[in-house]
């Protein structure tokens, strides 16, 4: 698995990736974050290429995190609540 240098992340990339993880849809993540769908789905694209995978995939209406977007769900919470993982 490839490391992703922090020093080079836009850290509001990662607000985004909690949400969405959370939501499991992009309106749903854009509603809460007060942003438009297609903010939101342009920060997803981002998060793929940073990431190297497609983090969230379509399964009929909800969109379901892959494996290493489920490696990166308690990580990246505790990066945001500012705890040691």
């Amino acid at each position: 698995m490839a490391r992703v240098e922090l020093a080079t992340v836009d850290l509001n990339l990662l607000v985004v990736l909690s949400v969405l993880l959370e939501e499991r849809s992009v309106t749903g993540a854009a509603g809460r974050l007060a942003r438009t769908q297609s903010a939101i789905s342009h920060a997803l694209g981002r998060l793929r290429q940073l990431f190297d995978d497609p983090l969230l995939v379509r399964v009929g209406a909800s969109m379901q995190p892959t494996s290493r977007a489920e490696d990166l769900r308690e990580p990246l919470i505790a990066l945001l609540e500012r705890r040691p993982v």
